[in-house]
């Protein structure tokens, strides 16, 4: 009988690793120690810590513009509202696994590159909602990449602060936080 795949369990234990002591700083033999593999169970699923790590990025933002993407549904639904509840989305997101969520965050210059052209990343699905409210008029003129960064920046800064910054200088996950990020993501997009 073959043995069931460990997979799952690896990319958690490389998750944690990478967690707490930072991608350069794991080995493969931390991650097949937090995983409670061999080495050998680790490089029978995986190649590398690149080839792990990229799997593990994979997951996870594929994960996450999911997440995005059922909260951008809605055609009768206003832009405003699909934008900021994309924004809280995400802070949910964080808030469900910042692990998983800081791993993607931090770790985007060095595997959003081998992602394959047609991967559902999230900011097309932002840039969807800005055409979308430029047609309408409720979002103003300009470069649609620029101004769909611009609105998920207004997350995603806010939480590299939690992640970077000693703790306590950014609050993220009170209501009144959530609805100052939210608000945000919208007013920086939106037609005057």
């Amino acid at each position: 009988m073959a043995r069931p795949s460990r997979e799952a369990q690896i990319l958690a234990g490389a998750l944690a690793a990478f967690a707490e002591h930072g991608y350069d700083a794991v080995r493969v033999r931390d991650i097949a120690a937090r995983a409670e593999v061999s080495e050998g169970a680790l490089y029978s699923h995986y190649a590398s810590k690149e080839e792990l790590a990229l799997a593990l990025f994979r997951t996870h933002m594929g994960r996450y513009s999911e997440a995005l993407r059922e909260a951008a549904v809605g055609r009768d639904v206003p832009v405003a509202e699909r934008i900021k509840a994309v924004a809280l989305r995400s802070l949910d997101a964080f808030a469900e696994d910042s692990d998983a969520f800081a791993f993607v965050l931090t770790h985007q210059g060095r595997f959003i590159g081998a992602l394959p052209v047609d991967f559902p990343f999230p900011i097309r699905i932002i840039e969807a909602l800005v055409r979308k409210g430029q047609r309408d008029g409720s979002v103003r003129k300009g470069p649609v990449r620029l101004l769909a960064a611009l609105s998920i920046g207004c997350v995603l800064q806010p939480v590299r602060t939690v992640l970077e910054a000693p703790p306590g200088t950014v609050e993220v996950r009170s209501a009144k936080a959530r609805k100052i990020i939210a608000e945000g993501a919208w007013a920086v997009i939106a037609a005057a």
